[in-house]
Order: C-alpha cells, then sequence, then structure tokens
C-alpha cells in the first residue's frame, strides 16, 4: 500500500529557523518541501562538495583498486587531496594534447631551427613555409622560388624562397608550433607522461586508503545539502518562517508533540488531490518486500494518488522472466549461485534483491523443466523425465500453445488492472456524502472499466483466431463476439466523454490500441523462442567443431561456454527491456500510473546532536 500522507505547515520564530529545522531532522519523519528557492553560501559550498566527491567516486570506481588498510586522513581532506591530483591529471592531458598538436604540425616539416632561419632574413634571404593544394600554389616574383618539402596526396608543404620580402597575406603560411625541435617536444611530452603517472600512482594510493569513508561522507554531505535546503527554502517574514512538508499519517503526533515542546505552530491537512509534490511511500507486506528491489533497480516509482502494484508487478514480471529466459539448465545455475549468495549475505537490502534473483531464477527453472528446454538440447535425447509437458513440447503445436498462453497471461494482467480500477472506483462511493451527479459519474466510471475488460477479453479472441488459428476474422466466435459488444457498449457509456470533440475522435484509436497491447505479449513468445534457437545454433557450431576429434574438445567447450554465457546475457536483457515494459507499459496504462512518483525522503540532520 501507499502509505496515507499528512501536508504539514510549521511556523517559528525567525531566530528559531536552524534549531526548528535541526529538530525535524532529529525526528526523521518529514519530507520537506521548499516554499522558497534554497539559497545561500553554505548551499553552495556543499554542493561543490558534493560534485567533487561524485567525481572522485566515480573516478575511484574506474580504477577497481581493492581497498586496503584506511589511511589517516579525514574524508574532507581526502577529496581534496584527490580533487587537486586529478586536476593535475587533466592538465596533463591537456599538455600532453598541445604537444601531440604541435608535433602533428611538424611531421610534414621535420625539425628545424627557427634562429636558422632569421639568420638567413638577416643576409637578404627570406623563408616562406607554406602550405596549399597542389592545384593553388601561389604566384611568385621572378626573385622568388619554390622548394617542396612533403606533399599528402594532393597537398604540398613548401618553402619559399625570395630575395626580397613577400607581403604574408599574399601566400598561404602553415601553422607552426612554437618549438620547431622534434627532439624538444618529444622530451617534453615524456616529462608531462611521467608527471601524470606520478598524479595517477597518487591517486591509487588514495582509492586504496578510502575503506569506506567516501561512502559515508556522501550520505553525510546528501543529509547535510537536504538540511540547507530544507532552512533555506522557508518562506520568511519580519518575525516568523515557516515550513512545508509531508508526514506519514501514523507520524503526525510525534510532529504535534515536538511543535507542542518547541514553540511551534503547527497546521496539518489531507493531501489535494492536484498536489504534485506529495511523495510515495510503499508500504510492501514483508512476505513481498523483494518487490522493492524492482522499484530500486528501475528508478521507478508510482505517484501518491496512484495505485500500488508491487505485489502484481513481482507475480508478473517473475513470470515474464521465467518464459524470456526459459531453461532449465541455465535456472538451476542461477539458483545454486544466487541461493549461495543468499545465504552469504548480511546486508537485509542486498537480500532483499537476491531473494528477488531466487524468485526469477525458481521461474526460469519451472518454466524450462515444463518446456523441456535444458541447454537447448534436443526433448527426445533427454530422459522422459526432463521431457517436459506434452502440451508445451508437442513438436507439432507447442507454439501455437506458447503464444496462446502468452495471449491468455496478456488478457488476464491487463483485465486484472481494469478489474482493480473498477473495485477501487465503486470504493470512494460515499451515499451519506456523494451528490446524485457525483455518484453517477463514479459509477459510469466503473462500468467504463468493466467495459475495457470485457473488450480485452475480445481481443484475446480475435489474437487466438488470427495469430494462434490462421483463421479469417468472419470466424470469430460468438462469445468473443459477445465480449466485444457487452465491452463497446458499456464503454460507450462511461468511458468515451460524448461531449469532447477530441475524446470521441480518439475512442477509435484507443480501441486499436487496446488490441495491439494484446498482441504485444508475443514478445513473450519471440524472446523466449530466440533463446532457445540461439543456444541450439551454439549446440550445433559446437558438435561440428568436435566431429570425432579428441583434440577438438577443449574448442567445442570453448564455443559451448562463450556461446551459452553470450545467450544468457542477450537473455535477461530481454527481461530487463520486455518483462519492465509489459509490466510499465501495456499492464500500466490499463492501470492509469504514470510512474512519476518521487521518493519519501524524510529530513535527517547528521549535527542535530550538537545543536
Amino acid at each position: 500500500m501507499i502509505d496515507p500522507m499528512k501536508r504539514i505547515t510549521i511556523a517559528c520564530l525567525l531566530e528559531d529557523r536552524q534549531s526548528a529545522v535541526a529538530e525535524l531532522g532529529r525526528l526523521g519523519t518529514v519530507h520537506v518541501t521548499p516554499l522558497t528557492a534554497p539559497a545561500s553560501e553554505e548551499l553552495d559550498s556543499l554542493r561543490k562538495e558534493s560534485e567533487k566527491l561524485s567525481r572522485i567516486v566515480a573516478y575511484f570506481q574506474n580504477l577497481g583498486v581493492k581497498p586496503e588498510k584506511e589511511s589517516a586522513l579525514t574524508p574532507s581532506q581526502l577529496v581534496e587531496q584527490a580533487s587537486a591530483s586529478l586536476d593535475m591529471v587533466k592538465k596533463c592531458e591537456e599538455e600532453q594534447t598541445a604537444v601531440e598538436k604541435s608535433l602533428e604540425q611538424l611531421r610534414p616539416w621535420g625539425s628545424f631551427d627557427k634562429k636558422a632561419i632569421e639568420a638567413l632574413e638577416a643576409h637578404g634571404l627570406h623563408v616562406y613555409l607554406c602550405q596549399a593544394n597542389a592545384s593553388k600554389l601561389p604566384k611568385l616574383e621572378k626573385d622568388a622560388t619554390i622548394r617542396v618539402i612533403h606533399q599528402e596526396r594532393s597537398e604540398l608543404f613548401f618553402a619559399v624562397f625570395s630575395a626580397s620580402p613577400i607581403p604574408e597575406n599574399s601566400l598561404p603560411l602553415a601553422t607552426l608550433p612554437e618549438k620547431t625541435s622534434v627532439a624538444e617536444l618529444q622530451k617534453d611530452y615524456n616529462d608531462i607522461q611521467t608527471r601524470e603517472d606520478k598524479y595517477r600512482a597518487a591517486l591509487e594510493e588514495l582509492a586504496a586508503g578510502q575503506g569506506d569513508k567516501l561512502a559515508k561522507y556522501q550520505q553525510e554531505l546528501s543529509q547535510r545539502t537536504d538540511f540547507a535546503k530544507a532552512r533555506d527554502g522557508m518562506a520568511a517574514s519580519e518575525h516568523l518562517c515557516f515550513l512545508r512538508g509531508y508526514v506519514p499519517e501514523n507520524k503526525v503526533d510525534a510532529v504535534r508533540e515536538a511543535a507542542r515542546t518547541h514553540g511551534w505552530a503547527i497546521r496539518y491537512e489531507d493531501v489535494p488531490e492536484d498536489d504534485a509534490a506529495v511523495p510515495t511511500h510503499l508500504i510492501i507486506p514483508k512476505p513481498f518486500r523483494m518487490a522493492q528491489a524492482i522499484f530500486d533497480f528501475v528508478g521507478i516509482l508510482p505517484s501518491y494518488h496512484e495505485v500500488d502494484v508491487s505485489i502484481s508487478m513481482l507475480i508478473f514480471l517473475s513470470l515474464f522472466c521465467g518464459m524470456l529466459v526459459g531453461d532449465a539448465g541455465y535456472g538451476a545455475i542461477f539458483l545454486v549461485t544466487v541461493g549461495i549468495l543468499r545465504h552469504r549475505c548480511k546486508d537485509a537490502k542486498t537480500k532483499d534483491g537476491l531473494t528477488l534473483l531466487l524468485i526469477m531464477s525458481a521461474c526460469i527453472f519451472v518454466w524450462g523443466a515444463l518446456t523441456g528446454s535444458w541447454f537447448s538440447i534436443p526433448t527426445e535425447k533427454l530422459p522422459r523425465v526432463f521431457q517436459g509437458l506434452p502440451w508445451l513440447t508437442d513438436q507439432v503445436n507447442k507454439d501455437k500453445h506458447i503464444q496462446l498462453l502468452c495471449f491468455f497471461i496478456g488478457a488476464i494482467q491487463m483485465s486484472l488492472a481494469r478489474v482493480w480500477r473498477t473495485v477501487l472506483t465503486l470504493l470512494k462511493i460515499n451515499f451519506k456524502q456523494d451528490s446524485t451527479a457525483s455518484f453517477l459519474r463514479k459509477v459510469r466510471e466503473a462500468l467504463g472499466h468493466v467495459g475495457w475488460a470485457f473488450f480485452l477479453w475480445g481481443s484475446y479472441g480475435l489474437a487466438k483466431l488470427l495469430l494462434v488459428d490462421g483463421k479469417e476474422i468472419s470466424a470469430l466466435s460468438g462469445t468473443f463476439c459477445t465480449c466485444y459488444g457487452i465491452g463497446f457498449v458499456l464503454i460507450a457509456l462511461g468511458s468515451i466523454n460524448w461531449g469532447s470533440f477530441v475524446d470521441v475522435i480518439y475512442s477509435p484509436f484507443t480501441f486499436l490500441n487496446t488490441f495491439v497491447d494484446t498482441l504485444s505479449y508475443i514478445r513473450l513468445f519471440a524472446v523466449g523462442g530466440s533463446t532457445f534457437y540461439i543456444a541450439d545454433s551454439f549446440n550445433k557450431m559446437a558438435a561440428m567443431v568436435y566431429g570425432d576429434h579428441l583434440w577438438a574438445i577443449p574448442f567445442a567447450l570453448l564455443i559451448l561456454l562463450v556461446g551459452h554465457a553470450l545467450n544468457v546475457a542477450l537473455a535477461l536483457m530481454g527481461v530487463l527491456v520486455h518483462g519492465i515494459r509489459l509490466n510499465t507499459l501495456e499492464f500500466s496504462g490499463h492501470m492509469d500510473i504514470s510512474w512519476a512518483g518521487q521518493a519519501y525522503k524524510p529530513l535527517q540532520n547528521p549535527d542535530a546532536n550538537k545543536q
């Protein structure tokens, strides 16, 4: 469920602003939203420090250095030194780029001394180094001549020798660096590389000595930044300042008690329907709390005024994962690996994530066992107990059966969304307080959702007819025609706003999109089938390499190892793309979930004990 919230506004004396925010941070229950744009020197400093820290953490992660004994440096000292070294590394890279550019400019000319050219000019011989296309050489006086130094296709690098000065704007002068000695430039490059290596070594040493300091410091900076935003985002008058936020209903009393103790004025109210700033705090039942790992990984949350579908997503995503990967051999490997990792894991949050993977691994194993898929070994070569259900393994009809099952699952999931919304709409009816118009509007809305549920089952029948049975639309059975008929009537009564021209015009496309949503579930069959056939292809490649030669066994095993590893990677990508999509697009569209929620993040004050 989504934790019910109250919107609160707290007023305190202007001089109590800091202590009030500190006390709220100590409580750790108020999600603060600024009433004015937060701005202060401290906040700017914290943001800059956070940016530097993020940059350092990202660099250390890319280094991949294993942490050793922690250094004696404080986190801020570590960040300062690492940031300075990283700046010097960047400066060295820029200097190297400049030297490389100079060397490239000298490449056609080679090494020479500008002083020698100046000496020639002092004796009456003027030298100009030029670059031009062979067809666009400059026209010179009789006392001038050209000497080609280097040619690259049609591009010429040449020197012009003249007894009299030539205006430079009449010549295509080449761009040359300040230094024209290749040896000196190469020495500069090596010196810069030496300095860069020194700074990189210092960064590696700092990375090895960081321990968990930077992770803790990052959390501390985040809390201090939130604290500063809450304080600086308060609205203020001549003597008072005001803070607004959101508190779970069951924690309002603690905030009220704090207000009474510290002499604040407090106002709390129900969250308005049009309030887009209210955060979402999911309370998932303990047996299903691993579903939170899905939202954390994908980075989505339903809005506060929407519905918590975490349990539904957990069930269907696990099912989709099983069908998209669909190999019992892979599932068995995942089960053992994840099971061992979960057994050794101590962190509760990580353990929930591993539990989610364990459930998905079990679904992969079960679906693979039901379809007789074990590393894509032909079913007839497997022991009878491993050959799966005949309905899913029959060589003639198995594809049709799996396609039918995909459409059936789609109809179940999407009609569940419509039935769910019907129930929620009916629960909103208040026979004592609702006006007749409000009552009828809610009844019409509920009827519309029921109509869409019927229409979805009609679409299931049509998809079955066209794709599974391969028949024409005229052969649609009376049952599904009835679903379409009832659905259309109820939708026309409850879901279409006949007073809106736009709603009426777009309604045919909405009907078509519903059918397309049903067809979209065929991806479970297509991607799952591709997983099987890719693995089968690698199996055949390995068999061809092996033949009857014992010496070829290592090569065949290498093909199997690499091929199946690649197949697993592609299958898992399919879960991320297609499994997530069916839940967050097709299902969520019928559930009217926009996934625009922001997480409930109560104010924390790391320095509250110092106030």
